[in-house]
């Protein structure tokens, strides 16, 4: 059944909270482990089905599709999924301080409770009150930034709001400040800020000092048109290479084709520059999400995507777990970027004559990308430390992205403006998540370096780990892959630089 009959309801909120309170009475109940899993499952079949729901609506309104319906819809959906949430963590709270506790560990893994999305705000109405207040402020910033001509006063004031419901969420639920919330709700176990402080340092020591010579020779990325005129044309490209790539591969873009799980063409509310993989839970598919202009360099944003959704797919049919069928981005973002090294081999598919500029601008936006991330990454921990007020945001982006990106100059007019804040939406909708890029982008040179070597392993390496999933720690899963872990030694060092060495080749 093709995506575009599929029937949106919204879901009985009400009825679903009597239905988990009912599996909750079932495994206080449970005379056997049988029946303790069979309620718990439950919990989790409740939460799934509301979550594909959920995800229906939010995909039409991401591609502009019954714009002010879904708006409203989403509107519903903030209000009540903390409620949801908060009771499926009851249940998975009482798991895991049950007497069948190891026995959901035998059979689903040991990241079984490791990999809960636990929800600090349970019983406790005031933070509950902020959550849902934290979810319209990120609607009221998505709203603005879809119009065509920004209000940048507007956008500060949702901005300013944001960290404040931060703030005081953090400090209601007992945390010294937000970022030790945010880590937690990131569910960052296997490193922190001392070692996200010194990966940031290595960028700077290894990768700043690369971008800033390249610069200083005046050379930039630039445009070139792709192959394909439209979505359409993209996407049957995209079916071929991953045909040729494997079998496993071959299959899902088969169903992705059949279904039509993808939106490629641009239209009216559509947000712009839009390239996303949304997961549909219950169908164990992906839906790909592009606004393709023609440019030669989307046609990797849009491989980036399919990448995300075949590691879906693949974990999907290997993960019992639903939980399982993603990881942290610290490992998601590996399939998807690495999937656009694999898209080299079919260059001239997606970009004709232009292949060599595509590799050339393709390692120079990831190097210089590197630093960006680094630079937001550090301002978005200062953010939340202080009261800023719009210059004063201004200055502190200037300073430390004058450290990272010295080529890339704030002037004082533009601070004493307070134009040049920066807009990244990730600083809005997913708090401390935009670091992992780069740090999965270590494991993507460390996947690029072996494609060179052993094509063939590099592959069987990434099949691995897209199967795994969620389901071992992030530096386990790297094990599971033969990759290295980034925060030890000068690693960052011997992965960038023979990125770096070939990138000056190309210029």
């Amino acid at each position: 059944m093709k995506f575009s009959t599929w029937k949106y309801t919204r879901p009985d909120y009400a009825e679903v909270r009597e239905r988990i309170n009912s599996c909750k009475e079932r495994m206080g109940n449970a005379a056997s482990y049988e029946m303790f899993r069979e309620a718990w499952l439950d919990v989790k079949k409740a939460i799934e089905y509301a979550d594909f729901q959920a995800e229906i609506i939010y995909i039409r309104h991401l591609c502009g599709i019954d714009y002010q319906y879904s708006l409203a819809e989403i509107e519903i959906q903030n209000r009540e999924e903390p409620l949801l949430y908060a009771l499926r963590d009851e249940c998975n709270i009482m798991a895991a301080g049950s007497q069948y506790r190891n026995e959901l560990e035998q059979e689903f893994g040991k990241q079984t409770f490791a990999c809960m999305h636990y929800n600090p705000a349970k019983e406790n109405p005031d933070s509950m009150r902020l959550q849902s207040e934290e979810s319209a402020l990120k609607l009221q910033y998505r709203k603005l930034m879809v119009q065509e001509k920004r209000d940048d006063e507007a956008l500060f004031q949702v901005f300013r709001k944001l960290i404040e419901t931060r703030r005081e969420l953090a400090e209601t639920l007992g945390y010294r400040n937000y970022i030790e919330l945010g880590y937690h709700l990131r569910d960052r176990r296997d490193y922190g800020t001392n070692e996200l402080t010194d990966f940031r340092e290595q960028i700077l020591k290894c990768v700043t000092p690369a971008i800033s010579d390249i610069k200083a020779r005046g050379i930039e990325w630039n445009r070139f048109p792709a192959v394909a005129a439209n979505g359409r044309e993209l996407f049957s490209a995209i079916v071929t290479m991953f045909k040729d790539l494997s079998e496993e591969a071959g299959s899902y873009i088969e169903e992705m084709a059949h279904k039509e799980l993808y939106d490629l063409e641009r239209r009216t509310n559509k947000r712009a520059n839009l390239f996303s993989c949304c997961m549909l839970p219950y169908e164990k598919l992906p839906f790909i999400i592009g606004n393709y202009t023609g440019d030669g360099l989307e046609t990797g944003y849009a491989v980036h995507e399919f990448g995300h959704g075949f590691a879906f797919y693949t974990a999907a049919r290997k993960q019992l777990l639903y939980e399982f069928h993603r990881s942290s981005p610290s490992v998601n973002e590996i399939h998807s970027k690495t999937m656009e090294h694999f898209m080299y081999p079919y260059l001239q598919m997606f970009v004709g004559e232009y292949q060599k500029e595509y590799i050339r601008n393709h390692l120079l936006l990831q190097l210089e990308n590197l630093t960006y991330r680094c630079a937001i990454d550090e301002f978005e921990h200062l953010m939340y430390d202080r009261n800023l007020s719009r210059v004063q945001l201004c200055e502190l982006w200037a300073n430390i992205a004058g450290r990272y990106m010295p080529w890339n100059r704030i002037s004082a007019e533009e601070v004493q403006q307070g134009i040049c804040w920066p807009r990244q939406t990730h600083l809005v909708e997913s708090p401390f998540y935009y670091i992992e890029y780069n740090i999965a982008q270590a494991s993507t040179y460390e996947f690029y370096l072996k494609m060179k070597r052993n094509y063939r392993r590099a592959w069987s390496d990434y099949l691995t780990l897209c199967g795994e999933g969620g389901s071992r720690s992030y530096l386990e899963l790297l094990e599971s892959a033969h990759l290295s872990n980034p925060f030890v030694g000068n690693t960052i060092e011997e992965i960038c630089r023979p990125v770096i060495d070939e990138l000056h080749s190309l210029l």
